[in-house]
């Protein structure tokens, strides 16, 4: 049974992609079709009005010669003529008391031609105006010696203007609806093959490997983002393989180390496992917690991710406790040689990376460009290390962050490790006791109260210090003495 490749209720990656195409194909385009249409009204309107200004202004000056030569004959024959050149323009020509003297045929005299025509020769000025269905223009008519003798008024219908205006209109309408049924089926088809079609095969090969097919492979080749996705969830399809049948094997090998520590008693133990559990168990352990951090992190299918998770838990708590009690009860004579301190931290830092992603916390290392070479003993900088983050990751939250940084002081003759988290931080009345063994505030949680401890003494026996602050988290300080001739 797989799953659909969309999720109920959503909409498909195809569907936006093409609808966010569309809707700004649609803004652009309707955008300019606004504009455009506008453009050509204002140049229509203006044409119209150049043309009505330019037909009116010559008509005044040509019938104005005529009515003061008193040429009825001429004004009747002009404006015949202008009849069958320009059906759409209709003259008025009337007398100074604004009385009609001729008219173009089919354009009976109004009352707004009479007004016009009124104030023309009143006011001896010309105007134009832009009505319902026309523009008109009127304009005085007057003598040589400039006395206004009459007024003439040129009226242009404008529903042959209104009809183009409509027919721009509907082609900006038709383009811009084409665009979108244009865009819609290109989106869709190709979001289909090249989207929705690969992402369904990526699904079905991933709800193989949720129900425990690690033989399955996705059988897409493609050079693209979603090629380079099938390739890595193969590799990763194939890395879990090989990790599924080692869990099996250490999950065994867990369960009978469990049941052979639970009956010990913590200070029984401290004699016990001092004596010679030191390199019987820790490392296996480590290994063993270090590869289930990693399955936990990269495993999609949730009973691997939960039995991994377990997995890390249980031995996170068996190495700690074997560790600390070790180190605390017994430690071995420490190994001094030259050591660079970044490297160990490195080495920790990459084996608590899988269980700091669990928690969702970050882990930051800053290493100075300094040389942070000290007399020491690796195994037991590791230890300092481990103690000390661990305990940072159980008290930062998810989303905090913890910062480990190596730094050489030579004004003192030091190199530092510290580790600061973004957890509550330490409270203050617990500052004294925070180094004391067996003193724990986490023993709900697994905490023996011993990693303070044994870090305190293997600092000490480095001829170090430790010092613990608290201000917006904790922050631990470790100085050890650059390196020396010898080590007491």
């Amino acid at each position: 049974m797989t799953r659909s490749s969309t999720i109920p209720g959503s909409m498909s990656i195809r569907l936006r992609f093409t609808i966010a195409l569309t809707l700004l194909g649609v803004l652009l385009f309707g955008g300019y079709a606004v504009f455009a249409y506008g453009w050509e009204v204002d140049d229509l309107r203006n044409a119209t009005e150049r043309e009505v200004l330019t037909l009116g202004r010559s008509l005044a000056t040509s019938l104005g010669n005529a009515l003061r030569d008193r040429q009825g004959a001429d004004i009747d024959e002009t404006l015949h003529a202008l009849e069958s050149l320009e059906p759409k323009i209709y003259v008025h020509v009337h007398d100074v008391d604004a009385h009609e003297i001729a008219h173009s045929k089919g354009e009976p005299v109004d009352g707004e031609v009479e007004r016009l025509a009124r104030r023309a020769a009143t006011s001896a000025q010309e105007a134009i105006e832009l009505g319902e269905r026309r523009y008109v223009y009127a304009a005085p008519l007057t003598s040589d010696s400039g006395e206004v003798i009459g007024a003439i008024v040129v009226a242009r219908v404008i529903d042959d203007l209104r009809a183009d205006l409509g027919r721009t209109r509907d082609r900006l309408i038709v383009v811009v609806l084409a665009f979108v049924a244009v865009t819609l089926v290109t989106g869709i088809l190709l979001g289909t093959a090249y989207i929705t079609r690969p992402l369904a095969t990526v699904l079905d090969g991933i709800t193989h490997v949720r129900a425990g097919d690690f033989k399955s492979r996705v059988p897409l080749a493609r050079r693209d983002e979603i090629g380079a996705l099938t390739d890595e969830f193969n590799a990763m399809v194939a890395t879990l393989g090989e990790a599924r049948q080692r869990i099996d094997q250490e999950t065994e090998a867990r369960l009978r180390l469990e049941r052979g520590l639970q009956g010990i008693d913590k200070m029984v133990t401290i004699g016990q496992l001092s004596a010679g559990l030191a390199h019987e168990i820790g490392s296996p352990l480590q290994v063993l917690s270090g590869r289930a951090s990693a399955l936990a992190t990269r495993s999609t299918d949730p009973e691997t991710r939960r039995q991994a998770e377990i997995l890390v838990e249980q031995t996170a708590r068996i190495t700690g406790i074997v560790d600390q009690l070790l180190s605390f009860g017994r430690r071995r004579p420490a190994v001094i040689a030259p050591r660079a301190l970044d490297r160990p931290v490195k080495t920790v830092l990459e084996l608590l990376d899988g269980e700091a992603r669990r928690r969702g916390v970050a882990l930051e290392l800053r290493v100075d460009a300094a040389d942070h070479t000290i007399d020491a003993d690796e195994d037991q900088l590791q230890q300092i290390v481990l103690n000390l983050v661990r305990n940072a990751l159980a008290a930062t939250p998810s989303g905090g962050r913890i910062t480990v940084r190596v730094e050489a002081v030579p004004a003192h003759g030091q190199v530092r490790l510290i580790v600061r988290d973004t957890g509550p931080g330490i409270p203050p009345e617990m500052h004294g006791r925070l180094f004391e063994p067996f003193f724990t505030t986490r023993a709900a949680e697994g905490g023996t109260g011993l990693g303070l401890a044994v870090v305190r003494a293997i600092v000490a026996e480095h001829g170090g210090t430790i010092t613990a602050t608290s201000d917006h988290g904790a922050e631990f300080v470790v100085s050890f003495p650059a390196r020396r001739a010898e080590v007491s």
